[in-house]
């Protein structure tokens, strides 16, 4: 049996708040290890091998921002892989992330019962969104605050992001501080200009298939 573990994301760039979990992945092969899959995201070292050659976004990820943290073998599998392959589905990904915005923010404005749920679909589309079309800069951004982080930074004010920041911390992870009904209408007024500002990128020239 051959494992790897790594730790990746927001603690590997520094961006560690109240809000920040440890990302902590493992790659595997041989014998089946009894891991926690809520803890650590499993992969097998053969189809993580598969995501570099194909240049998926995660693969990217974890090139630029993971860290070894144990090597049965004393090998660090991630380093051996190299750079992965181009990313190829820029544009087909950022349109499926402003559909999920668009029908995220219909179901938010129709029931209010699941309003932090809608709020969190609406952040996590928001966010691949951004970190799918950073990759056309060359420099891939995959810090959650992505949407403010492009030069064609989402339009809307800082305290406004943090809502829907903190209601995927909510839904996902059952803390933190409540939304309250004001904030959420105020997500609801953004969401036209969130939804616009997806429509312009999509649209723009310098939109291209280049990592």
């Amino acid at each position: 049996m051959t494992v790897h573990y790594y730790a990746f994301g927001s603690v590997c760039r520094g961006e560690v708040d109240r809000g920040s979990d440890i990302d902590l992945l493992a790659c595997v092969s041989g014998e089946r290890v009894d891991l926690d899959p809520q803890k650590f995201s499993i992969y097998s070292h053969d189809r993580l091998a598969e995501m570099w050659r194909a240049g998926s976004p995660f693969a990217w990820h974890i090139h630029r921002e993971s860290r070894l943290l144990y090597a049965s073998d004393g090998l660090d599998f991630v380093v051996s892989l190299g750079e992965p392959g181009p990313y190829q589905d820029r544009r087909a990904d950022c349109e499926k992330f402003e559909r999920l915005f668009e029908e995220s923010s219909r179901a938010l404005a129709a029931n209010e019962n699941s309003s932090v749920f809608h709020l969190s679909c609406m952040f996590l589309a928001m966010r691949n969104f951004a970190t799918c079309y950073s990759f056309g800069s060359g420099v891939p951004i995959f810090s959650r605050r992505s949407p403010l982080l492009l030069k064609e930074g989402v339009p809307i004010r800082t305290e406004i992001f943090d809502i829907f920041a903190r209601a995927r911390i909510l839904s996902t992870r059952g803390y933190g501080q409540i939304v309250s009904d004001q904030e959420i209408d105020e997500a609801k007024k953004a969401s036209s200009a969130i939804t616009q500002w997806m429509r312009v990128l999509l649209s723009s020239e310098s939109f291209d298939e280049r990592v």
